[in-house]
């Protein structure tokens, strides 16, 4: 595992401050092709697109009246922006303008996108699939609380994580299939703490199926988190970072992946053949390094 300063990716535009508002403001979104689109959303704000090779540029410059909070690559080349404002659709060249939709949603999370073109969408406690302005309802009913988080894999399957819940409150929606809790099987390495017992607080679409997740552990009340990186496919999870301190790594230099004495940011990526996680700052302002790892897709 590698430490590295994510903000020398791009001397032109602020990646640290696209990923710095962790999932209340910040939101990240993935494409077919292994682009990454970052976005720290307040009215005014600059969409970023990071390839696999790690080249950034500005996607487009768009106007929202209030905080937009999720977002989906959508399969024509574009991206969908929600919030409480309502949804956007951004086209491939940067224009932007409202979505219109069958159902009012009251304050709509893209979180990915299906093969057939529907954009998966959490809103309260409901999640819904949208195509050509028709919402097709999916689980849940309307209303109640913002529900967690969630993303979508390679195979349209889309996870949702209900918010303060570990992973064996998941809930999972593969296409044309029930929705089910999310089944995992095994403990943490060297512990007896099951996978299925941490909490996660981002995700991310894994390239060649499942997804990777940026989850905690605690022992009974203890303030002391164990934070991980782990990828989960079908009923298997597999670690790829593990970290217990809170440490300021100095950059360009490598550390042990499974016992890691970083500090882990906030957001989990897949970036060509790299795992990134990346995002977040100290009390003080200070940047958190962004960590790299060898993806496990296999």
């Amino acid at each position: 595992m590698v430490s590295f300063a994510l903000g020398e990716l791009s001397t032109h535009y602020d990646v640290n401050y696209a990923v710095a508002g962790s999932a209340h403001s910040s939101s990240l979104a993935w494409d077919r092709s292994g682009d990454v689109f970052m976005m720290n959303a307040s009215k005014y704000f600059d969409l970023l697109r990071m390839t696999p090779q790690g080249k950034v540029s500005r996607f487009a410059h768009i106007s929202y009246p209030t905080v937009a909070r999720g977002m989906a690559a959508t399969p024509d080349g574009g991206v969908m922006i929600g919030g409480d404002s309502g949804l956007i659709q951004v086209d491939s060249k940067g224009g932007f303008g409202p979505v219109q939709t069958s159902y009012q949603f009251a304050d709509p999370r893209p979180i990915g996108a299906r093969s057939d073109g529907s954009v998966i969408i959490l809103d309260g406690r409901s999640v819904w699939a949208l195509k050509d302005g028709k919402a097709t309802s999916l689980y849940g009913k309307p209303g109640g609380p913002r529900e967690g988080l969630g993303t979508v894999d390679e195979s349209g399957t889309a996870y949702v994580q209900p918010t303060g819940q570990t992973l064996a409150d998941m809930l999972v929606l593969p296409p044309g299939k029930d929705p089910h809790r999310l089944q995992i099987s095994g403990n943490l390495p060297g512990t007896r703490i099951p996978i299925s017992g941490l909490s996660p607080s981002s995700l991310a679409p894994a390239r060649g199926g499942g997804f990777y997740a940026m989850a905690t552990s605690s022992i009974g009340n203890s303030a002391n988190y164990t934070y991980y990186v782990i990828h989960i496919r079908e009923t298997t999870g597999t670690v790829l970072i593990k970290a217990t301190h809170d440490r300021i790594c100095p950059t360009g230099q490598q550390y042990p992946a499974l016992e890691s004495p970083c500090v882990m940011p906030w957001f989990v990526t897949q970036l060509g053949d790299q795992v990134l996680v990346m995002g977040s700052s100290t009390m003080s302002g200070k940047t958190v390094p962004a960590l790299a790892v060898r993806a496990d897709t296999e």
